[in-house]
C-alpha cells in the first residue's frame, strides 16, 4: 500500500466502490479501505430493486436524484460488466405496487397522479388486471400501481462489479483493512490510521454505511446515522410463480434471474445484530403466502439480515462534512443500490468542483443538520 493518495474511501460497499470507480476513471489516485470484504454488509443483503418511483408522491430533489440514477443503469451496467467481468443480472421487469386496503389505494392513486404529471411511465391496474398479469396472485386486493420502468440487479454482484471496474481503472482496493481513526492536522482531515500504519490523502470519504461514524470521535460531531436492521428470506419455487417485482404496503417479493424469490424486509430501528428471528421469518412468509399462495410449495433457501443507515430526514448525506478534507457518502437507507450509479458520479463531481445542481448540493449536504438545527449560514460549497 502506498502511503499517499488523492482520495481515501472508507468502506467497500456499493457506494464506496461506485465513487472509487468514477474517480479512477478521471485519473485520480484512489484507495478503498474495507474492514472485512467488499460488499460484506448492507450491499450484499439488499434485494437489488431499482425502485425510483416506488415510494414517492411529491416533487423533491430526492425523487429527481433517484430517477436520474435509475436511468443511468442501462448504459452503466454494460460498461461495468465489460471492465469487471462480473454479470450483475440487470433486468427491467417492472414493479407492481399492490393496494391491500382502501387507504393504501388512495395513497397509490395520489402517487399515480403525481408521477403521471412528472412524465413517468405508470398505470393503474384493477384487481382483474393484476390477476391477468400475474396469475400467481390470488385473493382480494384493491388494485395497484404498475411501474413499467423500474428494474433490478443482483446487489452483491453489482458491488463486486463496481470494485473490479474501479481496480481496472487503477483504484487500489484493500480488504481486511479497518480504519482505526481519522488523522487530522490543524482541524483538517489528512488521512487515516490503519493497523498497518498511517495512510495520507488530500481528501477522505466516509462511505461505511451504518458504521460510518464509528471511525470518528464524538467531538467531531458528524451528522447522525441510525442503524435499521432488516431481515429477508429466499425461496425457490419449483416453477416460476411471478415475473414482476411485487411491492405491498409493508413487504416485497423480488423474483431473481435463476429462479429464487426474495421476500423482505423487516425493520428494527437502532439494531445492528446479525440474528434472524423466527418471528420475522413467520411474518414475511405469512404475508407472501397470502399474496402468492403457490409460494407455500417453494423450496426454502436461506434467511439473512442487513443493517441500513438512516438519516434524520430520509435523504443521504452526500458532500463535505463539517471537518475540512472529510467528505461523507452515507445514509442511503433502503435505496443504496438504486442511488449508487449517480452517487459515484455526483461525489466525483463534488470533489472536483464540477457539481452544478445547486438544489442537490443543498438537499444532500451533510451540513444541513447544522443549518436546520441552528440556522447557521454554513458555506457547504467550499
Amino acid at each position: 500500500m502506498s502511503n499517499f493518495y488523492d482520495v481515501l474511501i472508507i468502506g467497500g460497499g456499493v457506494n464506496g466502490c461506485s465513487i472509487a470507480y468514477q474517480l479512477s476513471k478521471r485519473n485520480i489516485k484512489v484507495a478503498v479501505l474495507e474492514k472485512t470484504r467488499v460488499g460484506a454488509e448492507a450491499s450484499s443483503a439488499a434485494a437489488g430493486m431499482l425502485g425510483a418511483q416506488a415510494e414517492i408522491k411529491e416533487k423533491s430533489p430526492f425523487f429527481d436524484f433517484a430517477r436520474q440514477s435509475r436511468d443511468m443503469f442501462p448504459e452503466l451496467v454494460p460498461e461495468l460488466e465489460e471492465k469487471s467481468g462480473v454479470s450483475v443480472s440487470f433486468i427491467k421487469n417492472g414493479m407492481l405496487k399492490v393496494a391491500d386496503s382502501e387507504m393504501e389505494k388512495e395513497r397509490l392513486l395520489e402517487m399515480l397522479a403525481f408521477q403521471k404529471q412528472e412524465g413517468e411511465q405508470v398505470e393503474w391496474f384493477t384487481n382483474r388486471d393484476i390477476q391477468d398479469m400475474e396469475r400467481g396472485i390470488t385473493g382480494d386486493n384493491f388494485g395497484g400501481l404498475y411501474i413499467r420502468g423500474d428494474g433490478q440487479v443482483k446487489a452483491a454482484e453489482l458491488t463486486k462489479a463496481y470494485a473490479r471496474a474501479a481496480a481496472f481503472e487503477g483504484a487500489e482496493i484493500y480488504e481486511d483493512t479497518p480504519v482505526l481513526n481519522i488523522l487530522k492536522e490543524n482541524k483538517k482531515a489528512i488521512g487515516v490510521q490503519t493497523p498497518a500504519g498511517a495512510v495520507y490523502a488530500d481528501k477522505v470519504v466516509l462511505a461505511g454505511g451504518a458504521w460510518s461514524n464509528m471511525t470518528v470521535s464524538e467531538e467531531d460531531q458528524l451528522p447522525p446515522l441510525v442503524p435499521v436492521k432488516g431481515e429477508c428470506v429466499s425461496l425457490r419455487p419449483v416453477k416460476p410463480v411471478i415475473d414482476t417485482t411485487l411491492h405491498a404496503s409493508d413487504f416485497y417479493l423480488v423474483p431473481k434471474p435463476g429462479g429464487s424469490i426474495i421476500i423482505g424486509a423487516t425493520e428494527h430501528e437502532g439494531e445492528m445484530g446479525k440474528k434472524v428471528s423466527a418471528g420475522a421469518v413467520q411474518s414475511l412468509l405469512s404475508k407472501a403466502f397470502s399474496l402468492v399462495p403457490d409460494l407455500q410449495q417453494a423450496e426454502w433457501e436461506t434467511a439473512w439480515t442487513g443493517v441500513r443507515p438512516q438519516t434524520f430526514d430520509g435523504k443521504p448525506y452526500l458532500g463535505r462534512s463539517p471537518i475540512d478534507g472529510l467528505w461523507i457518502a452515507a445514509g442511503h437507507y433502503r435505496n443504496g443500490i438504486l442511488l449508487s450509479a449517480l452517487t459515484g458520479k455526483w461525489m466525483a463531481d463534488l470533489m472536483e468542483g464540477k457539481a452544478e445542481v445547486q438544489e442537490w448540493i443543498s438537499a444532500f449536504s451533510p451540513q444541513r443538520t447544522v443549518i436546520q438545527k441552528e440556522g447557521t449560514p454554513v458555506d457547504i460549497n467550499h
